[in-house]
């Protein structure tokens, strides 16, 4: 359902762009619909073989996912099971080469200064100083930490380098597209939360006031107040968000329910 929403708001933007700027090109209305409408099919079958594509293999992004949620084993496992040098040692968290440690430490945030410091110092107790760090990414306010460490040179190794290597050695997972269901409620909350009165009360009247400028009159009307009704929503109390988080507080000072009193044994007499 939301890769549905996604296509059908894609097709519609692109029309809807490609119909204002060749207005201003083309003299017949017929030859506007008519770009327009091939932009928007063209743009529709390139997204939808993109996304074909991409999930027939183990996409970077997902394999990310992946390493980030689980223990840094799980990489090098992956690794491992695609090395064919002997020479090579696997740890639980890295592997050695002749002059070098490879770190595996995918997370789901850029490596802070502790991380940094706990590598940096694990890869001096290895006793090499050519360090790589396989990350998402790495802030760079801790490679200050690496200053600590005589002779220490520590290089960030990026997830697409390791998702291009496994794939060149057939060594990728059989890891499937994690599906996103969409949410009617989710949608409205946000399509209507009060910080958002801002933008719809700007492009409302931006797009109002210049109705006034070009021959698409109505065109600019009508959207011009589709935002500015959005913007007067957001005022009212759906702009205040879901009011289920309330009931749920609500058990906290609920009655306990009365405890079953146990029936007294008839008698047999």
């Amino acid at each position: 359902m939301a890769r549905i929403i996604d296509m059908t708001a894609l097709t519609v933007i692109t029309f809807l762009l490609t119909f204002v700027w060749t207005t201003a090109v083309l003299p017949s209305w017929a030859a506007v619909f008519a770009v327009s409408a091939a932009a928007a099919l063209m743009t529709l079958v390139t997204a939808f073989y993109i996304l074909r594509v991409k999930d027939r293999h183990c996409t970077c992004d997902r394999l990310t996912l992946e390493c980030a949620v689980r223990p840094p084993e799980y990489l090098i496992g992956l690794l491992r099971a695609a090395c064919t040098n002997d020479d090579v040692e696997f740890g639980k968290n890295y592997f050695l080469t002749r002059d070098s440690v490879v770190f595996a430490a995918v997370k789901l945030n850029p490596l802070g200064m502790s991380d940094m410091h706990a590598i940096a110092a694990k890869g001096a107790e290895l006793g090499k100083r050519r360090v790589f760090v396989i990350a998402r990414g790495v802030d760079r306010r801790a490679y200050r930490i690496v200053q600590c460490f005589e002779d220490m040179r520590v290089t960030h190794v990026r997830m697409r380098t390791v998702h291009r290597w496994l794939k060149k050695h057939d060594a990728l997972p059989d890891l499937k597209r994690i599906k996103t269901k969409f949410s009617l409620a989710a949608f409205f909350e946000m399509a209507f939360r009060r910080s958002n009165l801002k933008n719809y009360l700007f492009s409302g009247v931006l797009l109002v006031a210049v109705a006034f400028l070009t021959p698409l009159r109505i065109y600019y009307l009508i959207f011009g107040n589709v935002s500015l009704i959005m913007a007067l929503l957001t005022l009212t109390p759906l702009g205040k968000g879901p009011f289920v988080d309330e009931k749920i507080l609500d058990a906290l000072t609920a009655d306990a329910p009365d405890a079953p009193q146990d029936t007294p044994p008839a008698d047999n007499a």
